[in-house]
């Protein structure tokens, strides 16, 4: 079929990114929003009323499939059929497409994704954060009226509280209305588009984590070891120290991530902030701490259980500072930025060394790739180096 005047061309479409509406003819056009979403929109009167029927996004539905698609609505609309309506998997009567709310929109796109999802726990996850975060602002609202302005506003109370959970509520809401569009429920571009740079762009609350300057840490382990608190929490505060890891990362280490024979703690893709494995070479006192631990004979997969057997909470390596008068001093996590104070001024060892043993990124793809070759043994003589340092001390008094 020779193509009419005007009408788009599919390196057109493959080329257009500026924001604005493209017209292909009979009522069909491209929406490009100002963050490049690409939609195609079918424009057509329905009841003497000009009406918005979204046929999918761009690339995912091609120029030929959204001329296809509008023809096919087209023919539908001049039978007198009821176009506008659409029969969800639950199994109740057909919606109309304009009452179709993101609560029902979630259900149907999930349907899909939890055979997707690898265990009950990722499943849960899906579940709690749409019940807590999400549906209680647009649950219950039509999937083609939710705006920008409302994602930023069930974003706003968790955006610095809670970042890493913010950002995967805004990653999730954003593949349901990217479901949505391509089923033709939105005429309009996703909501999500943009919000993440809007929110950036509001006054933030950063917390700085209090680090005690390194040169009283070595004083402070000692103390550490001659506290009256329960075994594993000493031996995990000082695991962390002494590891320069997260709380969490330490709280949750389990046997079966000690590599005995490479004297290793692997720290597996899940558990780390970064999402990416994580080798941690064990010093002399690393080797001792989970020689004590094995003693206690917890019979627990965690190398450092709790009272109740199971994870020690986050709290309690709050609450042993507290208890023991160094809440105003440091916080668990601000050990990691001691170690980073002693590699610059005592070590003296290569920044990106240092980075590595902290699990940040080598923005250098070379240097990540020697990273990933070289930097493991130089990380062992450093952890050492570390190790010794903290050990050669004599004790000072706890801060006032």
């Amino acid at each position: 079929m020779a193509r009419k005047a005007n009408q788009l061309t599919a390196v057109q479409v493959r080329n257009l990114t500026k924001a604005g509406k493209y017209e292909d003819g009979s009522g069909l056009r491209l929406v490009v929003s100002d963050h490049g979403a690409r939609n195609w929109v079918l424009r057509a009167s329905v009841d003497g009323r000009r009406r918005e029927f979204g046929l999918g996004g761009y690339p995912d539905v091609s120029l030929e499939q959204a001329r296809r698609k509008a023809e096919e609505k087209r023919v539908d609309l001049r039978s007198g059929s009821s176009p506008q309506t659409v029969k969800l998997s639950s199994g109740r009567a057909a919606v109309p497409i304009d009452r179709i709310t993101f609560r029902m929109a979630f259900a149907q796109y999930y349907a899909t994704k939890e055979k997707t999802l690898s265990n009950e726990k990722h499943r849960e996850q899906w579940r709690s954060t749409m019940n807590t975060y999400v549906f209680p602002f647009i649950g219950d609202t039509a999937v083609q009226d939710v705006t920008g302005p409302d994602i930023r506003k069930l974003l706003l109370p968790i955006w610095n509280a809670k970042q890493e959970t913010a950002r995967r509520v805004l990653q999730r809401v954003k593949v349901v209305f990217a479901f949505t569009i391509f089923n033709g429920w939105r005429a309009t571009a996703n909501p999500c588009e943009g919000v993440k740079e809007a929110m950036h762009s509001e006054p933030r609350c950063v917390e700085h984590y209090r680090a005690m300057p390194y040169t009283n840490v070595p004083a402070f382990v000692r103390d550490l070891q001659e506290l009256k608190s329960w075994p594993e929490t000493k031996l995990a505060f000082e695991w962390l120290i002494l590891t320069a890891t997260r709380s969490g990362e330490t709280r949750g280490a389990r046997w079966d991530e000690i590599d005995e024979k490479r004297n290793t703690w692997v720290i597996p893709a899940e558990r780390m902030k970064k999402r990416k494995k994580h080798i941690v070479p064990l010093c002399g006192r690393c080797l001792e701490i989970l020689g004590s631990a094995k003693a206690l004979q917890r019979r627990s997969v965690l190398i450092f259980p709790s009272q109740q057997g199971g994870v020690l909470s986050d709290m309690t390596l709050t609450k042993l500072l507290r208890d023991h008068g160094y809440a105003g001093v440091a916080t668990a996590h601000g050990f990691r930025s001691s170690f980073r104070d002693w590699c610059a001024e005592v070590a003296k060892v290569d920044e990106d060394v240092a980075e590595a043993a902290l699990a940040h990124e080598v923005k250098d793809k070379t240097k990540a790739a020697y990273k990933r070759a070289q930097f493991l043994e130089e990380r062992r003589v450093l952890m050492q180096r570390w190790d010794d340092y903290l050990q050669a001390v004599e004790k000072i008094s706890k801060p006032t």
